[in-house]
Formats: C-alpha cells, structure tokens, sequence
C-alpha cells in the first residue's frame, strides 16, 4: 500500500470534519454485515408494517447493499441539548428534521468531492433501513466514533450520546478506524433506563417495541409551530421526538 492509500482515511474523515461533522470514521461493509443489527434485522424487520405493494415497503428478504460498496464512511453531528428542533420531525422540512437537512448537505458534499477529487465513486444513504440505509449505529461502533450503551444508543467519549449520524457507502477498501477501547456504562447508575417514561428497560434490557409506543404517543401529539423555528417559511405540524434516555446519559455533560 502506498502512501497515498495509507492516508486516504485521514483525508477523508478530515474532509467530513472541514464540511461540519462534529465526528467521523469509516468501517468496512463486511463487518457490518456480521453486526448485531443485521442478524435482528433478518430476523424480524423494524418496518415490518409495510404492506408489500406499498411503494417504500423495503424487502428485506432480497435486500442487498451493492457488491461495489466496500466500505461506509459514517460521521456525527453534535446535537446539544439547547437546540431540540435539530431532530423535531416536520414533512415539510428537506430530510424532515434540520439536523437531517444538514447532513444531507453534508452528504451531497462529500460524496461529490470524493468523486472529483479522488476519484472515488461513493453513494449517499438514507438514514432509514426501509430505504436501503446502512445501521449507523453499528457503523458508528465499527468506525470508532463510540460504543453501544446500555439504553441502546451510541455513546461517544466527546459528546456522549447527544448526536446524530449520517452515512456514505464507498465503492473503495479502506481500512476501519474502529472499534474504540471505550466502557461508559461501567460503574453507571443507569438514570437513563430510570427515566423511561415506558419503562422499556423492565425485563432488563431495551425493549424496541415498548419505546415505540411513546414515539407514537408523540406522533400523534403533533404541534403547529412558527416556520422559522424550524427553517422554513410556513408554519408547519411537528413532532417532537422521546429524548429522556439520551438527556439522562451523563457522559460528556
């Protein structure tokens, strides 16, 4: 490997960073298919209540990432806690948060400079898995941004558990930055499993179906809010998201 390949890495994820990403690294696709959320996902689909003539229902069956993408490049914006209209959900936001509508840019970025610059053919995903998104928490994990906590998010030694992620598939073998030495969890108090307005820690570990349950509550509970709350011109019908567990979490605080 020559030089310029033993640095890819490094320009890439300081590209990320140079265009706003509070965090990034790369993993390699084959790991993440033998990732914890792989194998439940064949199992039992998150977005199973698709019909399958509906035109996003995603077929998990014969679902497949494309042979030429190699590795993913997975990166985090900070979301601090002052800002919570970073993930509030709104259909006529672009990417339907403002924390997605920045990443997206991020993501159209990204993948045009590492299409004219190192001639590298990328594709940027979705966030959801329906849509053929990767597992960006797993990615993240693999990639070494942080580590899977006991409330099922991602835990970063910078941030904690405040941030979001969005990534890029590479059609390019580059070497994982990950995984990370990093045990936030240990010796913890467990205050966000505590906090859960569902309990969905009851049987001792998270339960998916349970914490679903209060994001649909929410759902249902929509606000008509100012547009330029959230960064557009009209006013708008918005959601805002369970965030007890990830506000409890007190690393990085």
């Amino acid at each position: 490997m020559n030089n310029t390949q033993k640095h890819i890495e490094q320009i890439i994820i300081d590209q990320a960073k140079s265009l706003g990403a509070s965090l990034a690294g790369i993993a390699r696709v084959s790991d993440l298919k033998a990732s914890p959320s792989w194998a439940a996902y064949a199992e039992k689909p998150f977005y199973e209540s698709y019909p399958a003539d509906h035109p996003n229902y995603f077929k998990f069956q014969g679902f497949e990432w494309q042979e030429a993408h190699k590795s993913v490049l997975v990166w985090a914006l900070f979301h601090p806690a002052n800002e919570p209209e970073l993930d509030w959900w709104s259909m006529k936001v672009p990417g339907f948060t403002p924390g997605n509508r920045i990443m997206r840019r991020q993501s159209k970025e990204l993948r045009i400079w590492m299409d004219e610059e190192l001639g590298i053919n990328a594709l940027s995903l979705p966030y959801q898995i329906e849509f053929g998104g990767a597992f960006l928490k797993d990615s993240a994990v693999l990639a070494g941004l942080g580590v899977f906590g006991k409330h099922n998010l991602l835990v970063t030694p910078e941030f904690g558990t405040r941030v979001r992620l969005r990534g890029i598939f590479i059609e390019a073998d580059l070497n994982p930055t990950g995984p990370l030495d990093f045990d936030p969890c240990k010796g913890c108090s467990m205050p966000c499993q505590r906090v859960c307005p569902r309990d969905a820690f009851r049987s001792g570990s998270f339960d998916r179906a349970l914490c679903k349950l209060e994001n649909d509550k929410r759902d249902a509970e929509w606000e008509m809010l100012p547009g330029e709350i959230m960064g557009i011109e009209e006013d708008s019908a918005v959601v805002k998201p369970c965030r007890y567990c990830e506000l409890a979490c007190p690393i990085a605080q």
